[in-house]
């Protein structure tokens, strides 16, 4: 039996790839958690962006999908999300695009796609409350305010706790004659 390569994604997930002319979705490999750190550190204040230690550990965290999307040409890391299961919901624990790549639709890919990888449950996150921009993108996606947390995200700094409905499927009919 062959040895899987560094770069593989974790065997025991099974997120597709998600084709687009302008990115390429699909799970993180090592090589792509340096380019994630960076995405990160662009994009939260220094204390609430993962570093590589935190990224590593999800990457291979049971149950937690990590996904990045790359430009189809160049293989450059453009965003990721970072999502799980947490009480019954499918959870957005990190969506983070590069500033360059922002605008141009990949952070609602993202979540979709994550919400196709995690299909069961309403879809929950947190967003800092000076983020309208965020805020914007998951209202737009269908996410509702449920909630403030107060200090989330450290002192003065609160959470708006978002969630998307998802209703379950009917897994068989009822026919009435």
């Amino acid at each position: 039996m062959a040895t899987p390569s560094a770069e593989q994604p974790p065997h025991d997930r099974q997120t597709p790839t998600h084709e687009h002319a302008a990115y390429r979705i699909e799970p993180v490999t090592w090589r792509g958690i340096r380019a994630v750190v960076e995405i990160q550190r662009q994009s939260f204040p220094k204390r609430l962006a993962y570093g590589w230690g935190a990224l590593a550990t999800l990457r291979i965290w049971p149950g937690v999908v990590f996904l990045v999307a790359r430009d189809p040409q160049s293989g450059a890391v453009m965003g990721c999300i970072i999502g799980d299961r947490s009480r019954g919901s499918a959870r957005v624990m990190n969506l983070a695009i590069h500033p360059d790549y922002r605008r141009r639709g990949l952070g609602r890919a993202l979540l979709q796609a994550l919400a196709e990888a995690i299909p069961e449950g309403d879809v929950t996150l947190m967003v800092q409350d000076h983020n309208t921009a965020a805020q914007a993108l998951y209202a737009a996606e269908g996410f509702l305010r449920s909630g403030t947390v107060p200090n989330y995200y450290g002192k003065g700094q609160h959470g708006i706790a978002m969630r998307k409905p998802r209703y379950a499927r009917d897994s068989h009919t009822t026919i009435i004659s």
